[in-house]
């Protein structure tokens, strides 16, 4: 084989491979090329800065449709200038959209110009938001308060079916800062001060008047309670019951004194005391462990003695006149009837 014809069959395999790798993305892509799509346009007054050909379109989230243009108003229409020879509408954008058929009608009947201003009255807003930190905007689409965003005012016909805007909230938040500030550079904050000083000096003048008269009230009140209390305590301490009790008070103080010298004197004995019952109890111990038996027997005799006594006692109860006669009278006998 020659080396030209090796040649042509490498062309002729590279361009098969392209043909092929092209006609691949071409049938891939035939569907998203010849998708039935519904083009729709808003405006937006802030920047767009972030905002890419290709950012998704989304309704709560979910994605409907695509950003398909950006562009100044002034490059899609002819605008008119106004009165002092200006353009109104120089700083606006034009972003168009393709978005899905079925998100704005359900049937061929229904008419999406119809539909989509029937929506708008309702409140239907494009807004600008960002996907996390990273400053990539898309297009975000939802129900607003059609009074708090009404729809800007052009003066142009659209190309493609209308739906106004609304600020992001980015832009919201920045408006509201901008009118704090704006009130803030108003306020004449050294007059205020001033007059905030001299209220206050007032306040306290009138504070220490109201003060100086309560206190004088109070402190004559509580004099007058003070004389009183002290007349009451003369009074009582020169009643004779007090000076009595006085006397009572040092005559118990006088008796307790001696009294507990009496019974210091009473402990100072008690060690003698209990030594001389020891020895006592001692020595009856001793007479009764060499007495034993003796004692005993006088026990005994004195258990006997208390029988014949109790004996005689008994005796003496039922018969009084043995102690006087001596026998006992006899038993009397009873005479049946």
């Amino acid at each position: 084989m020659s080396q030209k014809a090796r040649y042509f069959k490498i062309g002729l395999f590279v361009i098969g491979a392209v043909s092929l790798a092209v006609f691949a993305v071409i049938l891939l892509g035939a569907g998203k090329w010849f998708e039935a799509k519904t083009m729709v346009e808003t405006y937006f007054i802030e920047s767009v800065q972030g905002l890419e050909v290709g950012a998704p379109v989304r309704i709560h989230g979910v994605p409907v449709g695509r950003v398909e243009s950006i562009h100044l108003a002034r490059e899609e229409y002819d605008l008119p200038m106004n009165t002092q020879g200006k353009f109104p509408f120089k700083g606006v954008v034009v972003v168009r959209m393709s978005v899905r058929p079925s998100v704005v009608v359900r049937s061929p009947e229904e008419d999406e110009k119809t539909i989509m201003k029937i929506a708008a009255d309702a409140g239907f807003r494009f807004r600008l938001a960002s996907q996390g930190i990273t400053g990539v905007l898309y297009i975000e689409s939802e129900f607003l308060d059609p009074e708090r965003y009404p729809p800007m005012a052009i003066a142009w016909t659209p190309k493609t079916p209308y739906i106004p805007s609304a600020p992001s909230t980015i832009s919201e938040l920045g408006t509201d800062l901008r009118s704090i500030a704006r009130k803030l550079d108003q306020v004449e904050f050294e007059k205020v001060t001033k007059d905030l000083d001299a209220m206050i000096l007032s306040v306290t003048r009138l504070v220490k008047d109201v003060q100086a008269e309560q206190l004088g009230a109070e402190a004559k009140l509580v004099m007058t309670e003070l004389r009183a209390t002290v007349q009451d305590a003369r009074r009582v301490l020169d009643s004779p019951h007090v000076a009595k009790t006085l006397e009572d008070f040092h005559r118990t103080a006088d008796d307790l004194s001696h009294t507990a010298k009496t019974v210091r004197l009473a402990t100072e004995q008690l060690p003698d005391l209990m030594a001389r019952v020891n020895r006592s109890v001692r020595r009856v111990d001793a007479l009764l462990v060499g007495q034993g038996e003796k004692v005993d027997d006088v026990f005994e005799n004195l258990r006997s003695v208390s029988e014949e006594l109790r004996y005689l006692t008994k005796t003496i109860e039922q018969y009084p006149s043995q102690v006087l006669f001596g026998e006992p009278p006899p038993r009397s006998q009873t005479v049946p009837r």
